[in-house]
């Protein structure tokens, strides 16, 4: 595989995760307005707090899985642009930055931190809109 190959495959990808981080902020949005209906909907009972607080850990589950996915299309391009580096192919000085920027090319099992940060503020707003006592 040559070096434009990857890009384009990188590229390729970089749309894909654009359109799963656009799903993943209106998923967790929609958890949020759930969360808020449930907190203001006076018939709201014991029942309707564990559904909507499992929606929302659903979603929050998502997200993991789809930050986890993205960082990992970044590690795939570094990982090939490194192993053709290694057969003795020339890659660019862009290639090398690339490479340095990713830091690794092992895959990962978790996101990055600040998408971490993101998931877990989430579900701290989800569930305390939920079950949080209501201040008067």
């Amino acid at each position: 595989m040559e070096e434009f190959q990857i890009w384009q495959i990188w590229s390729s990808n970089r749309i894909g995760s654009g359109l799963i981080g656009i799903g993943t902020i209106l998923g967790v949005w929609l958890a949020m307005r759930i969360a808020l209906n449930t907190r203001n909907n006076p018939e709201t009972n014991l029942l309707t707090k564990i559904i909507s607080s499992a929606f929302g850990l659903v979603v929050l589950a998502f997200a993991w899985v789809n930050t986890t996915t993205i960082a990992n299309t970044w590690i795939a391009a570094s990982r090939s642009l490194s192993e053709l580096k290694a057969s003795g192919a020339e890659i660019s000085s862009t290639a090398d930055g690339y490479i340095e920027y990713v830091g690794t090319t092992d895959a990962v099992t978790s996101p990055l931190p600040l998408a971490i940060a993101f998931i877990v503020v989430s579900g701290l707003i989800i569930l305390g809109q939920i079950w949080l006592p209501k201040q008067n």
